[in-house]
């Protein structure tokens, strides 16, 4: 059964999350937030913010919204992070899931980005065989970054996965900072599964609890794992 989200259906929304919290045995507070991102949404709030203007042409099935207890245990807080990446760089046309329709020469870069609500860099590169590594560096100020405005080699150019600066300087300026393999010539995932082939550089303290309550994103045109390729 499909619905249009409009005002009568914050309620059976409503109702939805909880039957996902018995469910799923979940606070309610996510299963309304899970509601909310597998119809497009950031999160509840970001919903009754915008439920509005995107009534008018966005619909969604029960199916769609519903996610099972397994689907959710499988995403590690990291990889859920990329794919909160990934799926900004699919919106915004900074990457193609398709590689053949762009130069490879052109398929890096790095964008300054509100990631979940966070200020953040998103890098992109093509390594060859088509996939590309993406990383993140989430919670990112670069106005403290040590090396935001040196010259030459020692300035911070985003042409690597990590920043140019010494790990114990991170504190100051970056939360997370993670990359991992997307695929596409095979497929369209995310390499591995769980937290396998996910490089997680450095993890701020307190900030994977953070990244513990971020609802599972659901990938944009690809999966959020898959077989790791040599």
């Amino acid at each position: 059964m499909k619905h249009k989200v409009q005002e009568h259906n914050v309620e059976y929304l409503k109702r939805l999350a909880k039957t996902i919290k018995k469910q799923q045995n979940v606070p309610y507070y996510q299963s309304l937030d899970l509601v909310a991102v597998n119809i497009g949404f950031t999160n509840w709030k970001n919903f009754l913010h915008n439920k509005n203007e995107k009534s008018s042409n966005l619909q969604f099935k029960d199916e769609d919204v519903i996610q099972t207890v397994s689907e959710i245990e499988k995403i590690n807080p990291y990889r859920n992070l990329l794919v909160a990446a990934v799926n900004a760089l699919v919106a915004g046309k900074h990457i193609s899931l398709y590689p053949n329709s762009i130069n490879s020469e052109q398929e890096n870069g790095h964008i300054f980005h509100s990631l979940l609500g966070e200020p953040s860099v998103i890098l992109w590169s093509n390594r060859g065989f088509d996939e590309l590594l993406i990383s993140v560096w989430w919670k990112y100020d670069h106005s403290k970054h040590p090396q935001a405005n040196l010259e030459g080699d020692a300035k911070e150019s985003f042409n690597l996965r990590e920043p140019l600066a010494k790990k114990q300087h991170y504190k100051k300026f970056v939360g997370v900072v993670t990359s991992c393999w997307l695929e596409r010539r095979n497929g369209k995932y995310l390499q591995g599964e769980n937290q396998d082939y996910i490089a997680v550089i450095y993890t701020r303290k307190g900030e994977l609890a953070k990244l513990k309550e971020i609802p599972a994103q659901k990938p944009n045109g690809y999966k959020s794992y898959g077989p790791f390729h040599f």
